[in-house]
């Protein structure tokens, strides 16, 4: 089985005896209903709400203890992690440390969760689960231009706790749901969000059509109900009960539905648009045009040198009319080809190195680079997807899933498995009256059984991603996967409470959010403790908090944070960072133009432009998601180029000065200080005395060597206590307890 090399073999033998439950294949699929909460006698010494008297009674049971509660810079330094992605002001810790108010805690949370920040950093989780990007993906991956307003849309629901019932209804189907609303209908370009392939030349329509559906049909799987559906779509699911039938059943609720970029603008806004863009296409065309004559006028001149290179008989065969040539001539100008044929990169090194032309060729790329920015942008264009309204298409059973390999006609149905005790599998479909015509009303029956009250999966799903990003780890482990191979569930009985909880709350996300940060089980320190971890060494039931390593953005967005670079502006189009020039060059078509306000580059992650087939180094290094393919937990490796892209990159090496222009500015020429305004800026937490003569005598060392080096013409000549003073801030972004949340 998948997730026995998960576990020790002590821990395995832990689950299979202390939680009997857990190894029924079928719980999941199981109406949810609201569990007695246990009742432990001495549990007034521990918990402070339901969801503690549960994981007591687990460890109760396996005859463990829960730890003490982590120290007040701890609290505030992983909430505010947690919630906004960014570190706590010294200020803000100052004040939670000296507050010892019961209403302190609660007081905290409540102001991360209303904090704007709080969206943009779960909107990423959520980004991660419908695979978003900027662009398509495969080998065209042309750009999405209109799909940041659905990112814009998931970050406002958030912020404004849209109820969770909404918030699929939205995706599923808002423009059958909410007709007319603008952002209803932004929320269906969640179904567009799938890696699209388009091919050259001929084109095969059926199997094009059903790659979008098969995209739209998992999406669903995974998202909302956690099981791994795209198994079914060759053959019968080989270990849950989901039949090929049932698959295909399924995607019949989107056999109408299309793909369509639509406009708001009126039709003077419309006109004005088309006006700007015939100007500005014009601009575009006389500066490529004049690159290009650049670039042809050194191609001529390169394949000119370079023939005369060749024998002479190779040279003759070139210069010939293509009608005078014999046989030989023809494959004497094959070989030459391979030689005389010019990429358009070592052109441009040509023009670069060549001198003459330098100038006119680095004008014309800055001139281009403006230009793509200055694009006049379609007025309230939103990606969507709505259904046609001519006679739905027909769904069939593929033999093997191979398009056009047709079996049995399906209707759309809701899955044998998830409908087991409950009247009917057909779903009460109702045409829906909009602008452009009848709508069939599939989606929004679809929409409607997934958050119906005694739907098996949709709320557990949900519920235990809240519960894996606050907690480290999912009640169920594998979070896309609520099938009988998932990995047992620790606390099945708390996931179904927390369940009950988000439906009878009317479907309140912040609820859930207040109830998990409340209880004294998120408030547990982390340290290690050897005779409890000899039981449970995977902490599989919560005996104590679990570290977890800063995920790529929250990386990124804390290291601007730190420096005073970070850029709070929200919303807007993808911004497309500097890339380094080899991985620029990995676009199949087009050229990577980073935005010209170098401001632009300190925006939070969420906000990057996310290009599937190129993806800046340093995000990749720290496990960001591919988006090829739903992420419901990321990876968190550990390697050398993690270390490599700390130390080196220029988004380290930049901050790292930055942030100690700032500590000396603010505080003066004062060692000390700058040691602990560093401990406290980035660990949330003053140095030890330890510590603070650490970092002294590192300062006074590292400069005694730049001056050195220096004066050996190693390094140019600079400020030497102020490039010390950087590479100690660099040293404090490279320490585990500022990658780790503790």
């Amino acid at each position: 089985m998948q997730f026995l090399a998960t576990y020790s073999p002590i821990t395995l033998l832990v689950l299979l005896l202390a939680a009997p439950c857990s190894a029924q294949g079928n719980w999941p699929f199981r109406p949810p209903s609201t569990p007695a909460i246990p009742v432990i006698d001495d549990a007034d010494r521990w918990g402070q709400n339901p969801v503690d008297q549960f994981v007591l009674a687990r460890l109760k049971a396996s005859r463990l203890g829960p730890s003490s509660t982590a120290d007040r810079e701890t609290l505030i330094r992983r909430a505010s992690i947690t919630l906004t992605g960014l570190l706590p002001s010294t200020e803000q810790v100052a004040r939670f440390v000296s507050d010892l108010s019961p209403a302190a805690w609660p007081r905290l949370v409540d102001r991360l969760l209303a904090s704007p920040q709080y969206g943009e950093r779960w909107a990423q989780h959520w980004l991660d689960v419908v695979r978003y990007a900027d662009s398509d993906g495969f080998e065209y991956d042309d750009p999405r231009p209109y799909a940041w307003r659905y990112r814009d849309w998931v970050i406002n629901a958030f912020n404004t706790n849209k109820p969770f019932d909404r918030f699929v209804r939205e995706q599923v189907a808002g423009d059958e749901f909410f007709p007319g609303d603008m952002q209803a209908l932004t929320a269906t370009g969640m179904q567009r969000l799938g890696p699209l392939r388009l091919n050259a030349g001929m084109q095969d329509k059926e199997k094009n059509r059903q790659e979008v559906l098969t995209e739209m049909t998992d999406n669903i799987g995974a998202a909302f109900l956690g099981i791994t559906i795209g198994c079914a779509r060759c053959h019968d699911h080989k270990f849950d009960d989901f039949l090929q039938a049932d698959y295909f059943q399924l995607q019949s609720f989107f056999a109408a539905t299309q793909q369509k970029d639509i406009s708001f603008a009126s039709e003077a806004a419309q006109q004005e648009y088309e006006k700007q863009l015939a100007s500005w296409q014009h601009n575009q065309d006389t500066v490529q045009g004049r690159l290009d004559k650049l670039r042809k006028k050194h191609q001529t001149r390169i394949q000119e040198a370079l023939l005369q290179t060749l024998p002479a008989e190779v040279q003759l065969a070139v210069k010939k009319d293509a009608t005078e040539r014999t046989a030989a001539d023809f494959r004497l100008v094959a070989e030459a080809n391979s030689i005389l044929t010019l990429t358009t990169e070592l052109i441009d090194q040509t023009i670069l190195t060549g001198g003459e032309d330098r100038k006119e060729y680095l004008e014309s790329m800055a001139e281009l680079n403006k230009l793509f920015y200055a694009r006049p942008q379609s007025p309230l264009t939103i990606m969507a997807a709505v259904d046609t309204p001519d006679d739905v298409p027909q769904t069939y059973v593929l033999n093997r899933g191979v398009p056009g390999n047709r079996l049995h006609q399906v209707v759309p149905s809701f899955p044998t498995m998830l409908v087991i005790g409950q009247p009917s599998s057909l779903p009460q479909i109702t045409p829906v009256r909009l602008a452009h015509g009848t709508s069939p009303g599939r989606r929004r029956a679809l929409a409607n059984w997934l958050v119906s009250k005694d739907h098996p999966l949709t709320a557990r799903v949900f519920v235990n991603r809240l519960w894996q990003h606050h907690m480290g780890r999912g009640i169920v482990t594998t979070p896309n996967d609520f099938g009988t191979k998932r990995a047992p569930p620790s606390h099945p009985k708390l996931l179904d409470w927390l369940t009950m909880q988000l439906i009878e709350s009317s479907w309140n996300i912040k609820h859930l959010h207040r109830l998990i940060l409340l209880s004294a089980t998120y408030q547990q320190a982390s340290q290690h403790r050897e005779d409890t971890f000899e039981v449970d060494p995977e902490n599989y039931y919560l005996w104590r908090a679990n570290r977890q390593r800063m995920d790529a953005e929250v990386l990124r967005d804390t290291i601007l944070q730190l420096s005073g670079q970070l850029n709070g502006q929200a919303g807007g189009p993808g911004i497309r960072l500097p890339l380094n020039p080899e991985l620029a060059r990995l676009q199949y078509k087009g050229s990577w133009h980073p935005h010209p306000d170098p401001a632009q580059h300190q925006r939070r992650s969420v906000y990057m432009f996310v290009k599937r087939n190129n993806r800046p180094a340093f995000m990749e290094s720290f496990d960001s998601p591919s988006t090829m393919a739903s992420c419901g937990k990321r990876s968190h490796s550990v390697h050398a180029g993690q270390a490599l892209a700390l130390l080196n990159s220029r988004l380290s090496q930049r901050t790292s000065l930055q942030w100690a222009i700032v500590l000396r500015n603010e505080l003066g020429r004062k060692t000390a200080r700058w040691i602990q305004r560093a401990y406290q800026q980035a660990l949330s937490r003053p140095p030890t005395l330890q510590e603070l003569e650490r970092g002294k005598r590192y300062l006074e060392s590292q400069q005694s060597l730049i001056a050195a080096d220096r004066r050996d013409g190693v390094t140019l000549a600079g400020d030497d206590e102020l490039l010390a003073l950087a590479d100690y801030c660099q040293v404090i972004m490279n320490l585990d307890e500022f990658l780790y949340v503790e």
